[in-house]
């Protein structure tokens, strides 16, 4: 016995709801990328010689910090990872840290946004210094 016209109308429906449903699921996720940081536990402390971090620009330690020195013994440090997708921050100069993702920019100072597309400033984090060594402190 074949199909007739209005089981395979009905069928295609069904089939094709089921589709869009699964689609759109999928679609729909964040999976927590956007805003990286407002849910991530702070990372562990780290430390860095000084003079490992140049002056008018910086270095990612740890894969969890970027260290800036903007001027002359000025040292400031975010979470390295960027708040828009997630990327690791690469590319630091005296005024700016770019992700090399979406070429979001960050200031080497407060961590602000200075060009998105991300939204959110990168997380602070403290910095001493004691003997030429800077502790970060992520919490």
């Amino acid at each position: 016995m074949e199909p007739n016209r209005r089981t395979m109308i009905t069928s295609a429906g069904v089939v094709g709801t089921v589709a869009a449903v699964g689609l759109t699921s999928a679609c729909g996720s964040d999976s927590g990328q956007s805003g990286a940081g407002s849910s991530e536990s702070a990372p562990a402390d780290a430390t860095v010689k000084a003079s490992d971090v140049p002056v008018g620009s910086g270095t990612v330690i740890d894969e969890a910090y970027v260290v800036t020195q903007p001027k002359e013994g000025e040292f400031y440090a975010f979470s390295s990872v960027c708040t828009h997708q997630g990327c690791q921050v690469r590319t630091v100069t005296e005024d700016k840290i770019t992700c090399p993702c979406h070429s979001s920019q960050f200031s080497t100072t407060t961590g602000e946004v200075l060009g998105g597309p991300a939204t959110e400033p990168l997380p602070k984090y403290s910095v001493a210094e004691s003997g030429g060594t800077l502790t970060i402190s992520g919490k």
